[in-house]
């Protein structure tokens, strides 16, 4: 395709200062940052609809960095959404300043559904043409990706030119080559589906919606294959660009391995990327000593990080090069003596376990598959450790969930306050213990992606167990996600492609009177069970993406669900030897 714009003239790494940061006050010194400024680029924004901190806290945002700088001919630039505290918004590039519209290609990486929202503000500021139909060949091409847009792509979909569905490392390169070699901006979106597997153009494809009774298409739609790595062997995902504004301030990121084995029925991660992948222990290890020359601490990042069979040898050959370690999530049944002496010679003073349930019951329903007795003895070994701050993350609303489930939660927090105080009192020093407590969304992808919202009548009076079981408990703060939000997370996670014409409401006159003038489909989309499948018979909007595990091994899961029956974690092995879950 031809370009739109001339280049600037050289190329090579940077690092940004903090009084030369890019528009809007976004950024501060960086390391790592690719500028190139050669003839002849195609320039392509990639997009973060979040923050600066936000989206350079994601790993997978820094990863599509990288790889799209490494294709020939390709100049890839940050843009993000400009900081609140800025007097003039200004939707730039990090790298060179160029204005959003003034790229060839945008590519939007979306790991959240609730930054849906701040993807139609930046087209609009910019003055690019909201939806797909009205744009032509003097617009920058807009492209999606990221998990958010292999969950539930709908939403967004008549604002997207393209989808590219699945893990980046599978798609970029051919798609970059398609773009060069095609004509025009028609060629390439008639053709891409069919030389890129994972390419996903909406405006070739007949929605599902929701409707009384939902209606399909006439005949079964032609659906996308998601695509993922076989292997981990020959990729290695580590932090691209360091930069203290992170949440993970001057952390130098290593994934260990993709997916979750557990298979918590409310989680995505335990299925979308089914079967779990393990990265090599050597390919980390070259992370390791790669960190060394950059951070002084590294981030093992993963959905399970703990069940990555070398954890302990990764560990222990970081600590081998005086390297402090943090770990992005914590399972209290995984918590060995090694890992917690590790936490508490890297400094942390603060753990997160997440129970997600009160009761017993309920984290069978859920599949969690930890107990009670496992949650407690890993406080006590945490504070015994000095590690004397815990967060605990815990859901309400869930599935088959009863009032006495969520006096449960208050239950297990006073236990754990007890071992909590216990053990801190032979340390002389007491922390405090913050519960998160949030409620359910039913997510696409999931054994519960059927399921509706708990009405907002029946979480308020959860939150209010909660607040009064715990209002007197010293050291214990609990933050309640805010149940509007949720509801409107719930919405861009379940919706249709109608939901975008919520999405403009939103943009143009606020969600609260976008909600309202729709609330009969806000309702129907939220608080109403979704059918079950039938053979050939697509009933989610989502169902025109296809991905490894079957809806009939989802709907077995909610069965066991129904039952309070648990299910065994995936074996972590070839799924062409077991076959229980993936697609035929």
């Amino acid at each position: 395709m031809k370009k739109r714009l001339k280049p600037a003239k050289k190329r090579g790494t940077a690092i940004r200062k903090p009084d030369g940061h890019g528009p809007n006050g976004q950024g501060s010194e960086e390391k790592g940052a690719i500028i190139k400024r050669s003839k002849g680029l195609i320039k392509t924004a990639l997009v973060y609809p979040n923050t600066y901190k936000a989206g350079m806290s994601s790993l997978g945002f820094q990863t599509v960095y990288r790889l799209a700088n490494q294709v020939e001919n390709i100049a890839c630039e940050r843009v993000f959404l400009p900081d609140p505290r800025q007097k003039v918004r200004q939707i730039k590039s990090l790298e060179t300043g160029l204005s959003l519209d003034k790229f060839d290609i945008i590519l939007f990486s979306i790991s959240f559904e609730n930054d849906f929202l701040n993807l139609i503000q930046l087209l609009k500021e910019t003055g690019i043409p909201l939806r797909s139909s009205d744009r032509n060949h003097i617009h920058p091409l807009v492209v999606a990706g990221g998990v958010a847009c292999f969950l539930n792509p709908e939403p967004i979909a008549p604002f997207m030119d393209l989808f590219l569905a699945g893990e980046a490392e599978c798609l970029l390169d051919i798609f970059f080559e398609q773009f060069k070699k095609a004509k025009n901006r028609a060629t390439l979106l008639s053709t891409i589906e069919s030389l890129l597997p994972g390419a996903y153009v909406p405006s070739q494809h007949l929605p599902i919606l929701y409707s009384r009774p939902p209606i399909a298409p006439p005949s079964p739609p032609s659906t996308i294959d998601v695509q993922y790595l076989d292997t981990l062997d020959r990729v290695k995902t580590t932090t691209t660009i360091m930069t203290s504004q992170t949440a993970f301030k001057e952390t130098f990121l290593i994934e260990t391995l993709k997916g979750c084995p557990h298979g918590c029925r409310f989680c995505t991660a335990g299925f979308i990327y089914r079967p779990p992948r393990i990265y090599p222990v050597e390919t980390l290890y070259q992370a390791i000593d790669e960190a060394k020359d950059r951070a002084k601490k590294i981030g093992l990042v993963s959905s399970a990080v703990l069940d990555h069979p070398d954890i302990h040898l990764i560990c222990q050959y970081a600590r081998d090069r005086d390297l402090k370690l943090s770990f992005s999530s914590l399972r209290a049944d995984k918590l060995t003596d090694q890992i917690i002496q590790i936490l508490s010679e890297s400094g942390v003073k603060t753990a997160t376990i997440a129970p997600e349930a009160g009761s017993q019951r309920m984290r069978d329903i859920i599949n969690k598959k930890i107990t009670a007795k496992e949650i407690l003895d890993a406080v006590k070994r945490l504070v015994d450790e000095g590690i004397i701050n815990l967060k605990l993350y815990f859901m309400i609303g869930l599935p088959f969930e009863t009032d006495w489930d969520v006096e449960e939660i208050v239950s297990l927090t006073l236990a754990i306050k007890a071992v909590f105080l216990e053990a801190a009192k032979k340390k002389k020093k007491i922390g405090t213990i913050t519960l998160s407590i949030n409620p359910f969304i039913p997510k696409p992808c999931t054994p519960f992606q059927w399921c509706a919202m708990t009405p907002e009548k029946v979480l308020k009076h959860r939150v209010d167990i909660i607040r009064q079981g715990l209002k007197k408990t010293a050291n214990v703060t609990t933050n309640f996600e805010s149940l509007r939000q949720a509801k409107r997370n719930a919405l861009l996670s379940l919706g249709d492609r109608n939901t975008a014409d919520i999405l403009e409401s939103a943009a143009e006159y606020g969600w609260t009177r976008a909600m309202k003038m729709n609330k009969d489909y806000c309702d129907r989309v939220i608080y109403q069970e979704k059918p079950r499948p039938e053979k050939n018979s697509p009933t989610l909007p989502w169902n025109i993406l296809r991905h490894r595990v079957r809806d009939e091994f989802l709907a077995t899961e909610f069965e066991k669900a129904e039952q309070e029956k648990e299910s065994a974690a995936c074996p972590m092995k070839d799924c062409r030897l077991c076959r229980i879950c993936i697609s035929p």
